[in-house]
């Protein structure tokens, strides 16, 4: 959701998007910077019984924009201009909110990829750290450190060979980045992970047969709702036992309930959709609970 709301443009200059070259955007620019090393100051001086309250604040203001974004008013019309826009003070927060979407978006697609840049260095460092120590499979992490370097530079050669200055039309020429790129990308990487899902299917189907074997009345029923869902799925199996049932059905018009479309149909529309809602609905109040105690900073580490 956040890069989708990054790629909303606002509908004209205003105090989140100021002109190019104006004294606004100067000045916004500067207030943004001297109130951004003002919270780095104020966390690394402050005393450490002041340096959670000062970043539960921050994470509240952050928390506290989305929540306005979903529950204030929204305009009809973004694409009016400032003078023409209808005057209060409900209208002017719902304005302002909308005009906020794209630069906060922004905001957070640059932290998502300092957040990510982190953990590539943190993943780098170990191994790295393993590599040069010897340490128990060190080989693997050299291959893993290859892997990346590899990636990131095919992917990035391939990206400036096709939107850099010198960017090549794919019909005229097909570079050897691409070429590297499609062989680490499509020919290796998509593969193994095909390989490594087929792989933890059959621990899945391990798994369910433990979980299915007949032991009381519940699990009957999980093995033959489960057996006649794996069963609609083959088209052979489909189409005998739909078609003997087509034979039969002249005596007995009724037994066309019976075929593995039509009851695998039921289940799945009478038992298995209505479950699956139940559980994202908890999910759901699960989330909202976890995401209040975040953004209320009520969630403490190592609280018992």
């Amino acid at each position: 959701m956040i890069p989708f709301l990054a790629q909303v443009e606002a509908p004209e200059y205003n105090m989140w998007n100021a002109k190019p070259g104006t004294p606004q955007l100067w000045m916004a620019i500067a207030i943004a910077m001297v109130v951004g090393f003002a919270i780095m100051v104020a966390m690394l001086y402050a005393p450490t019984r002041m340096r959670k309250p000062i970043a539960s604040a921050a994470i509240f203001l952050a928390g506290l924009f989305w929540v306005l974004v979903f529950l204030f008013p929204q305009p009809i019309d973004t694409q009016v201009k400032v003078e023409q826009r209808p005057p209060g003070f409900v209208q002017g927060i719902s304005f302002w909110l909308a005009d906020a979407i794209p630069v906060v978006g922004t905001f957070a697609n640059i932290l998502t990829a300092f957040i990510l840049g982190l953990g590539v260095f943190s993943l780098v460092r170990i191994h790295l750290l393993r590599v040069t120590k010897k340490q128990r499979d060190w080989p693997f992490s050299v291959v893993l450190l290859v892997s990346i370097v590899a990636m990131a530079f095919f992917g990035y050669a391939d990206w400036y060979s096709r939107l850099g200055p010198n960017a090549q039309k794919i019909e005229e020429s097909w570079p050897l980045t691409a070429y590297g790129k499609d062989l680490l990308f499509d020919g290796m990487l998509q593969v193994m992970e095909a390989a490594m899902f087929s792989l933890i299917a059959f621990f899945i189907l391990s798994a369910a047969y433990r979980a299915f074997r007949i032991r009381s009345v519940e699990a009957t029923i999980l093995l033959a709702a489960a057996m006649i869902a794996m069963l609609s799925l083959m088209g052979a199996v489909v189409v005998g036992w739909d078609g003997w049932i087509e034979q039969v059905t002249n005596k007995d018009p009724f037994l066309t309930n019976f075929t593995l479309s039509s009851v695998s149909g039921f289940i799945r529309d009478n038992l298995q959709t209505p479950g699956i809602r139940a559980i994202d609905f908890g999910i759901g109040l699960g989330a909202l609970a976890m995401g209040l105690r975040l953004w209320l900073s009520l969630e403490r580490a190592g609280a018992n």
